[in-house]
């Protein structure tokens, strides 16, 4: 796609001002992900309630300019130059969480998922103690049905708020397509989540206390150190050798790609399900090892890896 036109942009700034709707001009992306990675994009909106969403969304349309909506940015490799869409990115009521008594919490989709679940956890409320270890926003953490240790996010969902179509609608989880690392919100990419209702049990301190640790260790343990990147790059198959789940790290590393590095773009020698940025790397180097492994893998072990990274924008 071609560079959004400097005229319309101008006329994009004059209704968002008209309406005190935040908005940064030339924003660089990369400083709104794990990964560290992608370019300067035209102008970031940056709306604070679900009015100011609509009024957006509404310019865009009037303008014919695409968009795409930015959160945590821990589970995406952003383009080198998105320079061909406006980036929308919540603020305001959607950073918060409302603790509605009886085990249940109103959270916004632009809240920080490890702080928000790691103290809904220590108000003594059990079953969301490995949120708190998987970083991001609430609301991309629900688009991917993001879990760990046993757990997935739509187990505790009880209401999904989200835009649509210009409507403002509610759904029950049991209404929503969902299932593996997977919701239908990854197709309906017109869709953005506002907010979530959830329900807990009531649990011993002493013993969710004892969880957070233990899971905060597993995470650390297993994990790269101190390195850029947007955690695991593929999801595991769910295929299955001698009895044992067969992990996409394992495929990886059987075909000899431990190490394996493009520009400032490696294959973790830690965790070969990660690639890490080792400093300058580009998404088209992250995009040529994604290739690569995919290939490989395919070659050596007759298994095609699906990615669990998602790309924002044109890449390579």
């Amino acid at each position: 796609m071609s560079p959004l036109a400097p005229e319309r942009i101008a006329e994009l700034k004059g209704l968002l001002s008209g309406k005190m709707i935040p908005f940064r001009e030339e924003a660089d992306l990369s400083v709104h992900c794990s990964f560290k990675i992608g370019g300067v994009c035209p102008i970031l909106v940056e709306p604070d309630s679900s009015e100011q969403i609509l009024e957006a969304l509404d310019f865009f349309s009037k303008l014919d300019m695409p968009w795409k909506i930015l959160g945590g940015g821990t589970n995406l490799l952003i383009s080198d130059h998105p320079d061909d869409l406006v980036v929308l990115r919540l603020g305001g009521i959607f950073k918060e969480y409302e603790d509605l008594g009886g085990g249940r919490f109103r959270i916004g989709a632009a809240t920080n998922t490890t702080p928000v679940f790691r103290q809904i956890s220590q108000k003594g409320y059990t079953g969301a103690e490995f949120l708190s270890t998987i970083p991001g926003w609430t609301g991309g953490a629900v688009i991917q049905n993001a879990g760990c240790y046993g757990g997935e996010f739509f187990d505790l969902i009880e209401e999904v708020e989200f835009l649509r179509d210009g409507k403002i609608l509610k759904s029950k989880p049991e209404r929503i397509a969902h299932g593996y690392r997977y919701t239908e919100f990854l197709e309906r990419k017109d869709s953005i989540i506002l907010t979530i209702e959830i329900r807990l049990e009531p649990g011993d301190l002493n013993e969710i206390e004892n969880s957070l640790k233990e899971k905060r260790d597993k995470r650390n343990s297993s994990q790269p150190k101190n390195k850029k990147s947007a955690g695991s790059m593929f999801k595991n198959p769910k295929i299955y050798e001698n009895g044992a789940e067969i992990k996409a790290w394992q495929l990886i590393d059987r075909a000899g790609l431990r190490g394996k590095t493009i520009g400032g773009a490696q294959i973790s020698p830690e965790h070969c399900n990660f690639i890490v940025n080792t400093g300058s790397a580009k998404a088209s180097e992250v995009d040529a090892l994604v290739r690569i492994v995919r290939e490989k893998v395919d070659k050596e072990c007759g298994i095609r890896l699906d990615r669990e990274v998602e790309y924002f924008g044109t890449v390579p």
